[in-house]
């Protein structure tokens, strides 16, 4: 069960879990990012606490990770260290290999969204920075979604299909995680409450196709997740 949940290498990370590079973004995602946001200021401040120089930057960044416009290529590192770990660590503590049985879909979604409570704040700009059309969307941001949304299917009793519904059902549930994630970032409810309420109502409209594309948001998330194969196809042959 231990060694499921915590492997000593998360794909599709590089690096193992008792690596430096491990315990800077991990100590970074935990401790700095929720005051500092996705950026390399959180990353300097663990550097810091770590005892280790900045000039660390230019290595921590794994080789997939190329820079874009004005982020790093460590700040994309610390992005796709937090969608990888948080997916992970949502199927932690499952009762894997036992006869408990499984949570409904409902309960892995909204504790996914819980685990964003931290960093609520700067969900904005983790969203902006995963949306620009390039080589870190496609290669990292959207097959993480994609990712998410087979274990969130998956690690729960929901029925799942071999069919064209097999599709749609995670192309809603992404566009409904999505949007769920752009209402948290202006939410000043309590506990967040409000995105609580907000989420449940989106997923349970995942079975209702026609209805989950009801604004901007929502309708460009599902245009990316839409063309995908298209832009891998157009970057490999370019």
């Amino acid at each position: 069960m231990l060694e499921h949940a915590l492997p000593k290498i998360i794909k599709p990370l590089t690096y193992g879990t008792e690596s430096l590079q491990f315990k800077v973004l991990s100590n970074a995602l935990n401790k700095h990012v929720p005051q500092y946001g996705f950026n390399e200021r959180a990353l300097v401040q663990s550097l810091n606490e770590l005892g280790l120089s900045s000039s660390y930057l230019s290595v921590l960044a794994s080789s997939n990770s190329p820079s874009f416009f004005n982020v790093s290529p460590s700040v994309l590192e610390l992005v796709k260290f937090h969608l990888v770990s948080r997916r992970k660590q949502l199927i932690t503590n499952l009762p894997l290999g036992s006869d408990k049985p499984l949570p409904d879909l409902k309960t892995l979604f909204l504790e996914r969204l819980r685990l964003n409570e931290s960093i609520a704040p700067h969900l904005s700009q983790l969203l902006s920075i995963m949306s620009v059309p390039g080589e870190f969307l496609t290669s990292t941001a959207l097959p993480e979604l994609q990712q998410l949304t087979d274990d969130m299917i998956f690690y729960s009793n929901e029925q799942d299909h071999n069919d064209f519904a097999w599709y749609s059902k995670r192309i809603a549930l992404s566009t409904a995680y999505v949007s769920s994630e752009l209402f948290m970032a202006q939410d000043k409810s309590h506990n967040f409450v409000e995105t609580m309420e907000f989420a449940e109502s989106k997923l349970s409209k995942v079975s209702q196709l026609g209805n989950m594309y009801n604004n901007t948001e929502e309708y460009l998330w599902y245009t990316l997740l839409s063309s995908i194969n298209l832009a891998k196809s157009q970057m490999t042959r370019g």
